[in-house]
């Protein structure tokens, strides 16, 4: 099987479904939305963005740095998600949380990150400090943050936000997230590829070999496609939460997520079809 024969097809229909989906709901920013769209606005943006970058790492058949990008891809999505679900009070502390709260913790961690970088530099090397100095905090600030957020609190915070959490707590309440708790395997997979352990280094290696020693392409394309999928699913996903969590309401949008789910549901065939053959 011929890796770009089969996936560049399918790669430009993908990329032209998510521009689609993406062009018929803008402008994203509506003044009757009301206030605080910013976050989710630039998370649902950026998230687009990395989806068409997974597109283009697929067509050079660099199928495993797709998936590292996958994972970013998918924890974002379930945050945009959890952030437009709720009613309007809910979604205001969640936002809080996203943007003020999670903020602060982090440049308190960046701070003392950069404390040390900058004094790890100051001995071994004669590099500018500016890049670095930049993520400092005055004396009064960092203990501001300190005594607002103990360490049990941003502990807490930061597990709340965490990719299962977050995906359990949709499927208590919206049934459509139940299915994808079992994404939860493809999230931990991918954490190997990124962490580059003997796990995820091996799963590579294995793919290398079978091509160079069969000329066979097969497990690349079964690989590319589940990626594509997941691609295609998050991206129905945001949308549909941006049209729920906005009451906004377009047949277009509508008959456009179902030619998406279609197409997904035709390449999710002919993966399993490469799943049951190899198995076999």
């Amino acid at each position: 099987m011929n890796y770009s024969a089969i996936m560049n097809q399918y790669i430009a229909k993908s990329d032209s479904l998510l521009k689609d989906l993406f062009f018929k709901i803008a402008p994203l920013y509506k003044e009757e939305f009301g206030r605080e769209q910013d976050a989710p606005i630039f998370l649902f943006t950026a998230l687009h963005s990395t989806s068409e970058s997974i597109l283009i790492l697929l067509l050079h058949k660099a199928v495993f740095d797709a998936d590292v990008l996958l994972r970013t891809v998918m924890e974002g999505t379930v945050k945009y998600c959890y952030l437009m679900s709720g009613n309007p009070s809910v979604r205001s502390e969640k936002y809080m949380e996203y943007k003020i709260k999670l903020t602060d913790i982090d440049d308190l961690s960046d701070h003392f990150k950069a404390k040390t970088t900058i004094e790890v530099l100051k001995e071994y090397s004669t590099n500018s400090l500016k890049p670095f100095e930049c993520f400092i905090l005055d004396s009064d600030e960092v203990l501001r943050l300190e005594n607002q957020y103990p360490k049990n609190v941003r502990n807490e915070l930061k597990r709340r936000w965490g990719y299962q959490t977050l995906l359990r707590d949709l499927a208590k309440r919206q049934p459509e997230y139940q299915a994808q708790i079992g994404s939860i395997s493809t999230y931990s997979l991918t954490s190997h590829f990124s962490h580059f352990d003997w796990t995820g280094v091996s799963h590579r290696q294995k793919q290398i070999q079978e091509v160079a020693l069969t000329g066979d392409e097969t497990l690349d394309v079964g690989h590319a496609l589940r990626v594509l999928s997941n691609v295609l699913s998050m991206a129905v996903f945001r949308v549909a939460e941006y049209m729920r969590g906005n009451q906004y309401n377009s047949p277009e949008v509508v008959n456009h997520c179902l030619e998406v789910l279609s197409f997904i549901a035709e390449i999710d065939k002919i993966q399993m079809g490469i799943v049951n053959s190899h198995g076999n």
